[in-house]
């Protein structure tokens, strides 16, 4: 028994240096080291590590050194700054974007339905059904090859306007509109492969909305793919310019490849401008799917003072690594 207990100590010990370390290095977020970059990703996982582990700790240490203390303060870093982060998405901060509990005018609502189809992925079906049952005035579809593009073609009668830039490369976009799509872009933030859409919309009530849609590429290298290896963030302070400079109301959406723990203003380099619908309201981690234990926000919507929020959902799963993401705004008076 006390030989298991010192096994406990010991490894609840090495836990508690990797959990500060960690912590501590994932402050240093907008880097060019992509292992800095994901050490912002798990904030949840280290979280709820250091939570169990000091627990753990404080049971398990019958007899207190100045070492035990430093292990407990190590735990506690961990718990202090990821939950600094982590604490944006709880009911301890107050909504970014106002809750409407009902609109007095649908013509002002607009629904958008985030997918990111996963490209291996075969089979359509779950998100056709999906698109079917919910009815969103907006669809925007991440990693669009020519495969989805054409098992996508149906729902094209439901939604008149449409924009696409396909490839092969895993970054493939298409907008489904059933509003018009005007002034129509597609930009290229940081990768010339990734492309990204600005658009103005068109609501039923006659008034426009600037919609930006994006999908940035991960912190990691690939060998085939697009990456950004060796590179600070940019495609969403690029973003942050564009959106500074117009007068429309605009909304943000996209799987950014990114986590942002409420820290809005710091990834566009803007100033209370663009605000997360997810703030105060919950995590609904929308990757990976796949995973119970391994997941994070990736999916965001972002909007400006002009939106309030009637509905915000995690779908469920269709095939992919990313759970659909359906928001559900309206233009304020």
């Amino acid at each position: 028994m006390e030989k298991l207990r010192k096994a406990l100590y010991l490894l609840l010990s090495l836990i508690a240096v990797a959990v500060a370390i960690a912590s501590i290095l994932s402050m240093f977020r907008n880097t060019d080291s992509r292992y800095l970059k994901m050490l912002d990703f798990p904030r949840i996982q280290l979280f709820i590590v250091s939570v169990v582990a000091l627990l753990l700790f404080i049971l398990d240490t019958k007899r207190w050194q100045w070492y035990d203390y430093a292990l407990v303060g190590a735990l506690l870093s961990g718990i202090a700054i990821n939950g600094g982060y982590l604490i944006n998405y709880t009911p301890l901060v107050a909504p970014r974007v106002p809750q409407v509990t009902a609109s007095s005018d649908p013509a002002r609502e607009i629904g958008l339905l985030l997918a990111n189809v996963k490209m291996s992925n075969r089979n359509a079906q779950p998100l056709l059904d999906l698109i079917e049952r919910r009815r969103p005035d907006l669809l925007l579809a991440m990693e669009v090859d020519d495969w989805w593009d054409e098992q996508l073609q149906p729902i094209e009668q439901d939604y008149p306007y449409t924009h696409e830039a396909i490839n092969e490369k895993a970054y493939g976009m298409t907008l489904y509109s059933k509003y018009p799509l005007e002034n129509i872009q597609v930009n290229y933030l940081n990768n010339e492969k990734v492309p990204s859409f600005e658009s103005r919309i068109t609501l039923a009530d006659g008034r426009s909305v600037q919609l930006h849609t994006l999908h940035p590429v991960p912190p990691t290298r690939f060998e085939d793919l697009p990456d950004n290896a060796g590179q600070e963030e940019v495609a969403m302070l690029k973003l942050g310019r564009r959106v500074a400079a117009e007068d429309l109301p605009a909304i943000v959406a996209g799987d950014l490849n990114d986590v942002v723990w409420g820290y809005t203003d710091e990834l566009t380099g803007t100033q209370d401008l663009l605000h997360d619908v997810r703030v105060g309201r919950g995590f609904y981690n929308s990757y990976d799917a796949s995973s119970p234990f391994l997941r994070w926000p990736l999916d965001h919507v972002f909007v400006t003072k002009h939106f309030g929020l009637l509905e915000l959902e995690r779908l469920e799963s269709i095939d992919s690594d990313h759970f659909p993401v359906y928001v559900k705004l309206v233009l304020l008076e």
